[in-house]
């Protein structure tokens, strides 16, 4: 009795936006000697969008992690994605009971970040969605577990599908997907699509782009000035959720002038950096785990990673579905694997890497399919590579042991 007690002022709390104010001032308290601004920008934003999204006084727009975050802010929409927010209760130590719960109702070979999600969902602890739009890529079970959402809370759910092909008939299939998707979400939301807030938001956007781009370029430098695994939290979840919004130019143009002061010192995140690892995927464990210690502690330093590679190009405000269109269907994570390869390729040589990780979570079909080819073409040229199999949200399926074990025969292969 005593447990359920404490579960209903648990769920009372957290869907309280009152909650996320007195947050916001507690953690400005306990960060207020932290030395990178962008950081706490990127816990502000968190719980401001956090904070919008239970107060429901605009649009709750539930997206997944690939579907373009400016979408939602042209629809003067709060975006909401499941998957950060599984990741932030995997790094709160607080996964295993929704992941336990969602297991007797979906199979527990669907990605432990929808899993995580959906035993939230099915608690009653996130906020009720108007609509929820989605995209076929990069997520195998992306379209199903939103269908299923769709049907749990009884909203529409809009499908994005981009092509296999990048070309100028798959881009012109996609300019119509969008305007006929977001024509839809704004009739059915009553909020009228304006041209000039669509603008803005892909100017936002483009304005983050530039900082990201300049960004990338500093993390080149000898040694590494940010650390991969700050690359792989914060910095990839702004990259997801921030996009399109004044808050994410903020972050960003607030992160290029940390790093810069780094650069300019020479000073690296290790101590001492004897070589560079590119870490493929977009994810890492967020639960409790000593990878990056293991790494840090050999001199190793995890110097990029392959979710804040910029594959789009630049956006073009007056011609905001064509640069929206351009931005999914280059995606060098869906199509040709070849295009993955090339751009693997190109990170292992802007960023003198010496070795690679992947890391491939379970139940991931896009981690795992092409690591193996990758693998083989970077032996080819001589780049000591692992597959470094886990979970991102789902601590049971982290083994200490054999993890230390691969990522110690990694740091023997390069010397």
């Amino acid at each position: 009795m005593d447990r359920q007690i404490s579960i209903r002022v648990l769920r009372w709390l957290v869907r309280r936006p009152s909650t996320y104010r007195l947050l916001g001032v507690l953690l400005e308290v306990l960060n207020r000697k932290e030395k990178n601004e962008a950081y706490k920008i990127w816990v502000r934003f968190l719980l401001e969008v956090t904070q919008k999204a239970y107060a429901h006084r605009r649009p709750v727009i539930w997206m997944n992690a690939f579907t373009p975050s400016e979408i939602a802010y042209a629809l003067g929409g709060v975006p909401f994605m499941p998957e950060i927010i599984a990741s932030l209760v995997s790094y709160l130590g607080w996964s295993r009971r929704p992941i336990s719960l969602a297991d007797t109702y979906i199979s527990t070979d669907v990605c432990s970040f929808y899993r995580c999600a959906l035993g939230l969902v099915l608690e009653g602890y996130l906020p009720h969605p108007d609509l929820i739009i989605s995209s076929s890529h990069l997520c195998d079970g992306a379209n199903k577990f939103f269908r299923y959402l769709s049907k749990l809370y009884g909203c529409p759910h809009f499908f994005l599908d981009p092509p296999y092909k990048c070309d100028t008939l798959g881009r012109r299939y996609m300019i119509s997907q969008l305007k006929e998707v977001v024509e839809a979400a704004s009739g059915l939301i009553h909020v009228p699509l304006d041209e000039g807030r669509l603008a803005q938001t892909i100017d936002l956007s483009n304005q983050a782009r530039r900082y990201m781009e300049d960004i990338n370029r500093l993390r080149q430098n000898i040694p590494s000035p940010f650390p991969g695994s700050e690359g792989l939290s914060y910095l990839a979840g702004m990259n997801f959720y921030s996009l399109g919004s004044e808050r994410g130019v903020d972050f960003y143009r607030t992160l290029y002038h940390y790093i810069e002061r780094k650069v300019v010192k020479a000073e690296g995140y290790l101590l001492k950096e004897r070589h560079r690892l590119l870490w493929l995927h977009h994810i890492r464990p967020y639960y409790e785990n000593e990878i990056f210690q293991i790494l840090g502690d050999r001199g190793v330093a995890v110097s990029f990673e392959e979710p804040n590679y910029l594959y789009w190009p630049s956006l073009d405000p007056s011609r905001p579905w064509e640069s929206l269109a351009e931005k999914i269907t280059s995606n060098i994570w869906a199509g040709p694997l070849d295009r993955r390869i090339e751009a693997v390729w190109r990170m292992v040589q802007d960023y003198s890497i010496d070795g690679v990780i992947h890391f491939s979570h379970w139940g991931c079909r896009q981690s795992c399919g092409g690591a193996g080819v990758i693998g083989d073409f970077l032996k080819e040229k001589g780049v000591p590579y692992i597959i470094l199999p886990g979970d991102g949200a789902d601590p049971d399926n982290y083994s200490p042991g054999q993890t230390r074990t691969r990522l110690e025969a990694l740091v023997e292969m390069l010397g």
